[in-house]
């Protein structure tokens, strides 16, 4: 994402500096994050959105293989950008979502700063605004908005027995089913995830 970068550093050359100061900062460039910002350029308000690694990083390495959106593609895009490689009744794979994502913060020049992570984000006390510490120095910012997601801790039930003889795992260390010892499999949950693991351990020939 060097051309984004570099978008992001000609419209906000302080960034380079130890302290900037921005309108509205928006951290995280997933989903939320890239649609935030296509809201606020539209509307003309100046504002910057940093992503401690790479845009849509949690599609490209925090599920599993198999991933696809929730809905078919003609419904689980943004307004304006079509999969235009895909059957709109498709589901699109993880790694298309996250070239989408891409594509669509090309497209209306987001200013999205990839590298950069927020370490934390501190209300003023006798003024306005937030200051917020980063990787790269300071900001100052009159808004923030926290874009990084509701998934990002996975959730276990007490019920959960400790048997070192049974492997557990959460749907967010799954991957595959190679990974899964000889058996049978149950998934606990029937959201999207559940559902989505479940189809593919039943075409593995899991039981």
């Amino acid at each position: 994402m060097t051309d984004l970068k570099q978008t992001a550093l000609h419209k906000y050359p302080d960034m380079t500096a130890k302290t900037a100061a921005i309108d509205t900062l928006v951290i995280g460039a997933g989903q939320a994050g890239v649609a935030m910002s296509e809201h606020l350029s539209t509307l003309g308000v100046p504002h910057l959105v940093l992503e401690r690694k790479r845009i849509a990083e949690a599609w490209r390495t925090g599920r599993w293989d198999s991933l696809v959106a929730n809905g078919p593609a003609w419904h689980d895009r943004f307004p304006g950008l079509e999969f235009d490689d895909l059957d709109p009744d498709a589901f699109a794979p993880k790694e298309r979502v996250a070239a989408y994502f891409e594509a669509y913060a090309r497209k209306f020049n987001a200013p999205i700063r990839t590298g950069v992570e927020v370490k934390s984000v501190v209300r003023n006390a006798k003024r306005p605004g937030f200051t917020i510490e980063t990787s790269e120095g300071v900001i100052l910012a009159n808004r923030v908005v926290a874009a990084t997601g509701p998934f990002q801790r996975p959730v276990i039930p007490p019920i959960a027995p400790q048997d070192e003889r049974l492997l557990q795992i959460h749907s967010a260390d799954y991957r595959n089913p190679q990974q899964l010892p000889e058996g049978a499999v149950l998934v606990v949950g029937a959201g999207s995830s559940g559902a989505q693991i479940a189809d593919e351990l039943q075409r593995a020939g899991k039981q």
